[in-house]
């Protein structure tokens, strides 16, 4: 493999897991906002771990973007 795919493959890597990140957060933003009614921001949902079963109910139609 050349240097330079080996560069555009580890810089493609960490955008995916950055966007899988962001997308946690983001969902568990709308689970506190839309199923618990509460006002949160990112900084305070960062260390929050949901279940499966708290995932799913977080409406999902707007991640298909």
């Amino acid at each position: 493999m050349t240097v330079a795919r080996e560069v555009a493959n580890t810089a493609c890597h960490k955008l995916v897991a950055d966007m899988l990140y962001e997308a946690r957060i983001q969902a568990n933003c709308d689970y506190k906002h839309r199923i618990e009614k509460k006002k949160t921001n990112k900084g305070a949902v960062r260390n929050l771990r949901l279940t499966r079963e708290q995932y799913m109910r977080v409406n999902i139609q707007y991640y298909y973007y």
